[in-house]
């Protein structure tokens, strides 16, 4: 029995919980294997690529769902802070088994406060963006730089030429980079010189 189905037999509505879970099923469901496909391309191993997956959904699991737009974006970002934070690892160990302590790299990695703010704050920005492109155009930019697929690909798949793929790409591009060089220009956290 789903949880939809013992929601019904319940005869009551479903809680936020029960909501909560459901989108995360269904989002799990839409995601989990492109992302388990993302891990496997960039580190060869199956079973690390489903720890990871299964990393990324745990931290997605972690927020208010409510302020994910687009869990999508938000789970390629995730995995690849995931990808990010285990090279850093691996080259810290390697590191300390191949030579002397560096003590600059004995710091801890993980990004200062305000780092770690004007980070959500672009991802939500690029939510945002997304969000205010056409359709197609969004499938396009999504198909190409999360799934990797190529512009040929990617035509075959909605159905429009490759000029129109290539079209549509920089117009998503153009319009996300504008949308955070606003962003960043309205910024109160930006310095002057940075």
């Amino acid at each position: 029995m789903t949880s939809v189905e013992k929601i019904d037999a319940a005869g009551g509505h479903p809680h936020d919980e029960d909501r909560r879970l459901l989108r995360l099923e269904a989002i799990a469901a839409q995601y989990y294997g492109r992302l388990v496909q993302f891990f496997r391309l960039r580190t060869g191993s199956q079973d690390d690529a489903t720890d990871l997956a299964q990393d990324a959904f745990a931290r997605l699991s972690a927020v208010d769902l409510d302020r994910v737009q687009l869990p999508g974006p938000f789970l390629y970002a995730t995995a690849s802070n995931l990808l990010r934070d285990r090279a850093r690892s691996r080259s810290m160990r390697d590191a300390a088994i191949t030579g002397p302590a560096d003590f600059d790299r004995l710091i801890c990695p993980q990004p200062h406060a305000e780092q770690a703010l004007a980070g959500k704050e672009q991802l939500a920005v690029l939510e945002s963006a997304l969000l205010e492109l056409p359709p197609k155009c969004r499938a396009v930019l999504v198909l190409y730089r999360f799934d990797e697929l190529s512009q040929r690909a990617i035509a075959d798949r909605l159905g429009i030429s490759v000029s129109m793929v290539e079209k549509y790409l920089k117009r998503a591009q153009d319009h996300c980079r504008r949308r955070l060089e606003e962003a960043n220009a309205a910024s109160p956290m930006r310095k002057p010189g940075s």
